[in-house]
């Protein structure tokens, strides 16, 4: 059995990196790091966000959102990720009985494999795809060579993650690790929505 995860939201816990930068780059510790994932969870994104409380005009998102691509996989943000609780343990075990892959839209694959590296966990995965913002994970898995089959799992914490599974015909698992609320990712009709991989039973 092949099982893919999204990696930020699913294997490691990125809400540090992302508040942290948000911050820096508005220069502002005004938002609470409550406060800011709480409008993330109801689906404000960062652009909403400086729009409606910092009062930014169009061209001062577009500086934002450039500054956010250019620094949010930096090694310096990258350092305040941490991996789920229980996951390395977890992954070793399925690792054992299944072929398990990572899938990410991150912009560096060479980031994405130190970072796991680090981690301690690369050399449990068969391959790591990463999208570069080339193509879209369900793109990248379908130009993979895999063979996928119904009893494959796509696990991820977005309604994108679900949409790739449903797109390449595999089962979709959507985990409450992340970013999105269990209300707003059962838009996307899942087969089973899961607090983490932890309770992932294959």
């Amino acid at each position: 059995m092949n099982l893919i995860f999204d990696l930020d939201g699913t294997l490691l816990c990125s809400r540090k990196r992302v508040y942290e930068l948000f911050c820096d780059l508005v220069d502002s510790r005004d938002m609470s790091f409550s406060d800011y994932w709480s409008l993330k969870f109801i689906g404000k994104s960062n652009q909403d966000i400086v729009r409606e409380k910092f009062d930014y005009s169009d061209d001062d998102v577009i500086s934002f959102l450039d500054s956010w691509m250019h620094k949010i996989e930096t090694d310096f943000y990258l350092e305040r990720d941490t991996i789920i609780n229980g996951a390395s343990a977890f992954l070793e075990k399925v690792s054992q009985e299944h072929t398990i892959y990572v899938c990410t839209a991150r912009q560096s694959t060479s980031q994405v494999n130190k970072q796991l590296a680090r981690l301690s966990i690369l050399h449990l995965f068969e391959d790591v795809f990463v999208t570069e913002q080339k193509f879209t994970k369900a793109e990248l898995l379908r130009n993979s060579g895999l063979k996928f089959s119904k009893v494959d799992w796509m696990i991820g914490d977005t309604g994108h993650d679900i949409m790739t599974g449903k797109e390449i015909n595999i089962n979709t698992c959507a985990v409450l690790s992340g970013c999105m609320s269990e209300m707003k990712l059962r838009e996307y009709n899942p087969d089973v929505i899961l607090k983490d991989i932890i309770e992932l039973k294959i």
